[in-house]
């Protein structure tokens, strides 16, 4: 009776290993891409700049800028729209030589956005 059993466990074995490894491998899979999300996702919060960093390569940009051509590079930030402005200009006559973005835009920007309050209503 041993024998009987120990060969009726040798074919159901053999009948459901193909079955065990296919889900064998679909788990190391899922696994596998689980590891491989969550990575990612630790590497983008960790390429997120921070302030400080910003503020050193900027200060960095502005001395080659002013050393290579002569003009002086200022950053500020837009306090309506929270956005960065670069002011190109020159060191000797003071004169704004490029502003990104330009007034002429932020000021468009400026009347569209309080047009969109006109015809949008905010308020739920």
């Amino acid at each position: 009776m041993a024998r009987i059993d120990a060969a009726v466990a040798t074919q159901v074995a053999d009948v459901s290993r193909p079955f065990q490894s296919n889900r064998d491998s679909e788990a190391q899979t899922r696994q596998a891409r689980s590891a491989e999300n969550s990575a990612s996702e630790t590497a983008l919060a960790a390429t997120e700049p921070r302030a400080d960093d910003v503020r050193a390569a900027s200060q960095r940009m502005q001395k080659v800028i002013e050393s290579a051509t002569g003009r002086q590079l200022d950053f500020a930030l837009n306090d309506r729209f929270k956005e960065l402005v670069v002011t190109i200009s020159d060191r000797k006559s003071g004169e704004v030589v490029k502003e990104i973005p330009s007034k002429e835009f932020m000021q468009l920007r400026e009347r569209l956005n309080d047009l969109l309050g006109v015809f949008v209503d905010e308020k739920a």
